[in-house]
């Protein structure tokens, strides 16, 4: 089965923003939410999953505010992770859904959990993939080498900075065609991409829109069943980060890809897929 970003785009208000999101398949309904990253959009990460987590799941594909086609806040006043956090209630809200297994990446990741904290039982079981906010790194520098290339492609938007990012980002090069690269740089370099970058990260930096409590401390009061999973040659979210929400979280399995880096629904895909299906269809 072949599924396009076309024939499964549908659209959602939520407190006055329109975003974007692709729905396909039946079944327990599963919210898979992307990273961040230049151009990134929920069916950059997870296009090429959909065919396949379909067919056991209705599976809701959500583009962030501000990212991909979904709108953006007028101003960022709050900590990206609660703006996107309340998206993601908007979603099940507006689909009168009244829980469903969330899948989070990276950014998404710190999203999921934070969501699942906060809205506990609008959550059934929850996938973490290298997730970020609930990690220590303390063998590496902070931040990481995938996040300085970062944000040294959103100050000068290059096809060789880019690149130099995309290279961070998985363990096998080849996988990084010229068709790949230049698709991504063209998303990236819209100004509204760099801005949307730019804002959620800025809220990150901000004192005044920190949390209280940071995720990585609130983990003990997750009692969620939760999967990680984890490349082991990650250079954007080192896998030394699973060493404290591994040992914290009360009910969690921890599975770590060899020959793989940070987008482990790619350079795993079917590895990536078996887990999550066994995960969500029969627990830990």
């Amino acid at each position: 089965m072949t599924l396009t970003a076309a024939e499964t785009t549908r659209w959602v208000d939520v407190d006055g923003l329109k975003l974007r999101y692709h729905e396909a398949g039946s079944g327990p309904p599963l919210v898979l939410l992307h990273g961040s990253g230049p151009g990134v959009s929920g069916w950059a990460n997870f296009g090429g999953n959909l065919a396949t987590l379909s067919e056991h799941f209705r599976c809701l594909i959500l583009d962030q505010p501000g990212f991909g086609a979904s709108a953006r806040p007028d101003v960022y006043d709050r900590n990206y992770l609660r703006i996107s956090a309340d998206a993601v209630l908007g979603l099940l809200d507006s689909l009168e859904l009244p829980s469903a297994h969330v899948l989070g990446n990276s950014m998404g990741g710190a999203v999921a959990t934070l969501f699942a904290l906060d809205y506990p039982t609008r959550v059934d079981r929850l996938v973490l993939m290298a997730p970020g906010g609930v990690g220590v790194n303390v063998l590496g520098p902070e931040p990481s080498e995938g996040i300085r290339r970062l944000l040294d492609f959103t100050a000068d938007p290059t096809r060789e900075r880019v690149l130099s990012w995309l290279r961070t980002m998985v363990f096998d090069e080849r996988i990084l065609t010229d068709e790949l690269v230049d698709a991504r740089l063209a998303a990236a370099a819209e100004p509204a991409a760099i801005a949307a970058i730019r804002d959620a990260y800025a809220t990150f930096a901000d004192p005044a829109l920190a949390e209280r409590v940071p995720l990585w401390a609130r983990l003990r009061g997750l009692r969620h069943e939760v999967l990680m999973l984890w490349g082991r040659d990650d250079r954007v979210t080192p896998v030394e980060g699973a060493l404290l929400p591994s040992r914290q979280l009360p009910n969690v399995d921890l599975r770590l890809f060899g020959r793989c880096g940070h987008w482990v629904q790619i350079e795993r895909k079917a590895a990536f897929e078996r887990a999550v299906t066994d995960f969500l269809r029969h627990g830990l």
